[in-house]
Parts: structure tokens; sequence; C-alpha cells
């Protein structure tokens, strides 16, 4: 089997690839270990809509559970804080349909595909990847290709095989457990809930996120090393708030989120990195989609120039590191920073900056550029109480 590009990991990064290299004429294969695309579901399933006009991408309206305009922010202090931007609309996907709109998107554009397919390891010739080995239904695969996109999320094999680093400290991980339930009783299904507190979710925040009028994903993460395991913390989460107390789970769902910012090396011989595989998720949110989306583009963009030319040294195709480093990397440094700073927040000081939050938003938004001293003198001037927090922000 020889391929131009071979895209390992069929997520939203993988497919974004693998699409975007064959619709420029390369001839591309996508594995996927599973049997099929978008299982077993790893996050909580919200896309803002600015991510789609950024990528330009046309949703099928079966991927969309349900389009939220805002979100109700609840302080350690249990106060409610509204949170709405004009023109603000975002969705909650069902993340099996929509992984498999993207994978299908990316069959009609050329790529072929395989299911049930594990890359068991890379080929290296002579200091480059040549490939990747992969057992299908217990039959071993050589495929040969130019150029190997590695979209096999935060473990990353395939990045690892090629001696890439990918371990992330602990913590700058958080751990991961939700629940889709039915039978919630939302009074606005139309609105996000985000509940923080060191006694809710400590290092993260707990998460409501409507799929239809009494269904939801019900979840929360914690900081990695944390003495609460993130189900204990769901647990005590669903008993204590009262719209969950007819609820039923239908749907467990667990995972690890990388916050420490992308890797530093994303690139070798004959070898790119991306999506969560680079640990390209915002340091704050969590939210990594968009992301992951933007670099499978960048990278299959990549990969057709760096082939046109007959090149795939890791200085060629280090093109796309640059650019996503150029675009994303101050952004995601910022709010590493910001993250850090929450880290150290107490609850009481947390609730004085949610409640601002509303008025700040655009400072905080991963795809706008303001300084770092931007955001530090505005929140200094509507509301110096903060004073803790803003010297944790400019010691990092």
């Amino acid at each position: 089997m020889r391929y131009d590009v071979v895209v390992v990991g069929g997520g939203p990064a993988g497919s974004m690839a693998a699409k975007t290299a064959a619709e420029n004429g390369l001839n591309t294969l996508l594995i996927e270990e599973h049997a099929a695309f978008g299982t077993p579901v790893h996050c909580g399933e919200g896309l803002p809509g600015d991510g789609l006009k950024k990528l330009d991408l046309q949703l099928d309206p079966r991927c969309i559970a349900a389009k939220v305009r805002g979100a109700n922010i609840f302080a350690p202090s249990g106060e409610k804080i509204p949170f709405l931007v004009e023109d603000m609309l975002g969705y909650v996907l069902d993340r099996k349909v929509f992984d498999k709109f993207l994978a299908i998107e990316a069959a009609r554009a050329g790529v072929d595909i395989l299911v049930r397919t594990m890359a068991v390891g890379v080929a290296v010739e002579e200091g480059f990847v040549n490939g990747v080995s992969a057992i299908r239904e217990g039959k071993k695969l050589d495929i040969s290709s130019k150029i190997v996109i590695a979209a096999d999320g935060i473990k990353s094999n395939v990045a690892r095989w090629a001696n890439l680093n990918t371990l992330a400290r602990l913590n700058d991980v958080n751990s991961c457990y939700q629940y889709e339930m039915v039978g919630v009783h939302l009074d606005e299904p139309d609105m996000l809930q985000l509940h923080f507190g060191r006694e809710v979710a400590p290092g993260g925040y707990a998460w409501i996120f409507p799929k239809g009028p009494d269904a939801a994903n019900v979840g929360l993460g914690v900081r990695g090393g944390s003495e609460r395991s993130a189900k204990d913390c769901l647990d005590s989460f669903v008993k204590r708030e009262s719209c969950l107390q007819k609820a039923k789970v239908v749907e467990i769902r667990a995972g690890v989120i990388p916050l420490g910012g992308p890797i530093k090396k994303m690139v070798a011989n004959g070898l790119m990195v991306t999506g969560t595989a680079a640990h390209m998720v915002n340091p704050i949110t969590g939210g990594g989609m968009t992301l992951a989306m933007l670099s499978g583009v960048m990278a299959g963009k990549v990969a057709v120039k760096a082939l046109k030319e007959g090149k795939r040294d890791a200085e060629r195709l280090g093109e796309y590191e640059q650019e996503f480093k150029g675009v994303y990397e101050n952004r995601l440094r910022n709010m590493l920073r910001i993250r850090h700073a929450f880290d150290r927040m107490a609850d009481g000081d947390l609730n004085d900056f949610l409640k601002l939050f509303p008025e700040i938003y655009e400072l905080f938004h991963p795809f706008k550029d303001v300084s770092l001293s931007e955001k530090v003198a505005f929140i200094l001037k509507r509301a110096p109480r903060l004073t803790k927090f803003l010297k944790a922000l400019l010691i990092g």
C-alpha cells in the first residue's frame, strides 16, 4: 500500500488534514482504530460558531444537538452571572454524527479510509518516517507514504515512535468525567451552564451542555493529582443540582485533556503532528475542536506544497509548525499564564473575577490579539481588588 500521505486518527484534525491533502491532488489514506468515527466520545461536544466561520465549514444540520446563545456562569458563591454576546451563536454537537460527517467529506474529496485499523509502529529509514505499520482485523499492513500526519490524540503513539516529546506534566492535564443525561430540567435549553469553585471541581469547572429540551452533557474536569477524582466530584455535583434530581444517565464518558500548551516540536522528517496529539487545546476552557480542525487544514496544505517541491524533511515541513505558532502561540501562551493565575486564585477572588467576565470577554478570546499588558491594565481599572490575580498573571 503506497500513498503520498497517511493520516493516523479520524477525529476532526485527522479528517480535515486528509480532506485538505486529497482535494489538492495527493493520494491520501486515513486510518481509524475504531469501527466508527466519533466513538468513543471524549469531550463536552461544545463548538463556538466563530470557529466554523474561520474554517468556512457548513455543518450538516444532523450534527447539531442544540444551538446556544450564551452561558450562565455560576460563581463559587452560587451567584448566577448571565453571559451573552451580541450575535453570539454556538453549538452542542453530536460528535458521533459530526466526526462521521467530516470523514464522509474527506472520502468525497478522494481520501481512502480504513476503519478498525490500529497503527502499531512507524517505518523509519535513514532518519525519515516512510509510513506506518498497522493491524486491521488481525492482519498486518505495511503502508508506505511520503508524509505521515499524526492525529491520534493526547498519547500520540505515532509522534512518540518518531521520537517527538508529547509528555505532559501532571499539573498540566485535567481528568474529565461526563454523563449524558435525560430528564434534565432545563429552564434555558439554549444556554450553557458553567460552575466554578474548588468544592465543585478543583483546578477545573463543571458544565451542563444542553442537547435538547430535557437532555444534556453533564461533566467536569479536575486537575491532575487532585485528591478527589473527577467521578467523585461529578457525582457530588449531580446530587447537589436541583435540575438533575430526576435525570438518568444514558452514557458515560471519560478522558484526559492537556492544558499545558502545544508540544514544542510538531514535525520530524516525514511527519507532522496535529490537534490534540500536539496538545492544541485552550489551556483555560479545555476546548480543542476548532484548533484541531484549523491545524489539520494547515498540515494538509503544507503537505501539498512540500511534496510538489519534492521535499519532506523537517525543515520543509517546519512551515506548518511556524504557521501554527505564528498565529496561535502567543495567544495560547497568554491563556496558559491566565490559567496559572486562576490556579492561585481563592474562591473569593474568583467570585469577583467572574462577575467582571462578561465585560472583559473579548480580552480572553483565544482568536483575538490582546496583549498581556492590555489585559492587566483593563482589569486593574475595572477591578483593582483583583491585585493578587494580576500579580499571579504577571508572574506567569
